[in-house]
């Protein structure tokens, strides 16, 4: 490997996006020890166009992979056989880095000899508002920046209730030795790269790096209600592939205590479906019949692989009433009043939680 960091940029109709993406990345001071792979995930637009215009001009730091639509998985496992670099980073391409703290990054990752790194990332909402997220507790941060700890002994410790993609490095070796490889066809499945590694990693740093900007802002981003409304059965069958990982893993090669983390984490990704056809879907969207299909697969996969119970509380705190006993009861969701003001308290308390801790 000739490289310290390849960052897979997966790209789908990005042409006025890529830029500021690559230009965030191909800078002095980076360019020596990265290589961008842009994956072109069979886009009908001209990004393609932009991902050569970008290796002409960096022929030593960018790769262009040409495939056909695939969606977000084809383009991490089309990526990952060929990559230069000791460690591997996913960047989207309507996201981009802080190109000073990308810097300081490769500067500190030099130094690093672990399984998985994990920075900070700065969410940017639709009206420029940014919130950091850390992996610390009530404004409580655990770990030493730079020291390496044994993964299970940050599993065991209880502070880390799930990773997201956009803190996440890994080293690309431990990838290649458990042949990664992650869901094609559907969306969504930036979750298998936030949990299957984690079975597999013994080690983690944490740095005290703010590198990805994660955008919120643009229109038909996964993560847009509308877009989640319509893509929820992509949703359904991506957690129904992890439940398959999880099922068809050699399970006894693991610790208690990555075990225990683990129940906690499909039970939690449980819990997150469950909110996504209770509470975040349109009211009029909802399907009472498929869903209840939903719950006894889920209270069949509880079951048998140990997790739960799945309790489902709203995130503010303050309405200690749970959405799925509801449903259990009565067979609807809550009425779309009591929606409203639920979303509304989440809201108040959400900024009233960034002010305290941010």
């Amino acid at each position: 490997m000739s490289k310290l960091l390849s960052i897979v940029i997966p790209t789908y109709n990005m042409e006025a996006l890529l830029p500021r993406c690559l230009d965030s990345i191909l800078i002095p001071g980076a360019l020596e020890r990265m290589e961008a792979m842009i994956v072109n995930d069979g886009s009908r637009d001209g990004s393609l166009s932009v991902a050569y215009s970008y290796r002409e001009r960096f022929p030593d730091s960018v790769t262009v992979i040409d495939k056909p639509n695939g969606n977000y998985g084809s383009t991490i496992n089309a990526a990952l056989p060929v990559t230069r670099g000791k460690y591997v980073k996913v960047l989207d391409s309507d996201d981009w880095f802080d190109s000073t703290q990308f810097v300081s990054y490769l500067d500190l990752l030099e130094k690093v000899d672990s399984d998985m790194v994990i920075t900070h990332f700065i969410t940017i909402d639709e009206n420029g508002n940014r919130m950091i997220t850390k992996y610390n507790v009530y404004g409580k941060e655990p770990y030493e920046y730079g020291r390496t700890y044994m993964l299970d002994d940050v599993l065991k410790g209880g502070y880390i209730r799930f990773f997201l993609m956009h803190s996440l490095t890994y080293r690309t070796q431990m990838l290649r030795d458990m042949e990664y490889r992650q869901t094609e066809g559907i969306s969504y499945t930036d979750t298998q790269w936030s949990c299957y590694p984690v079975f597999r990693a013994k080690d983690i740093t944490f740095l005290n790096i703010s590198l990805y900007q994660y955008n919120l802002a643009r229109e038909g981003q996964t993560m847009d209600p509308k877009v989640l409304a319509r893509s929820l059965n992509q949703m359904e069958l991506m957690t129904r592939e992890m439940m398959s990982f999880y099922g068809n893993y050699h399970l006894e090669t693991l610790s208690d205590a990555r075990l225990t983390w683990l129940r906690q984490y499909y039970t939690n990704r449980i819990r997150i479906m469950c909110k996504c056809h209770l509470c975040d879907i349109p009211h009029e969207q909802f399907d009472a019949q498929h869903f209840s299909d939903l719950d006894k697969y889920f209270a069949e996969i509880c079951e048998r692989f140990g997790f739960g119970p799945v309790r489902l509380y709203p995130e503010n705190k303050i309405i200690h009433l749970d959405v799925l006993k509801y449903w259990h009861r009565h067979h609807k969701r809550w009425p779309v009043w009591f929606e409203r003001f639920n979303s509304f308290v989440n809201m108040v308390m959400t900024k009233l939680f960034v002010k305290l801790f941010k």
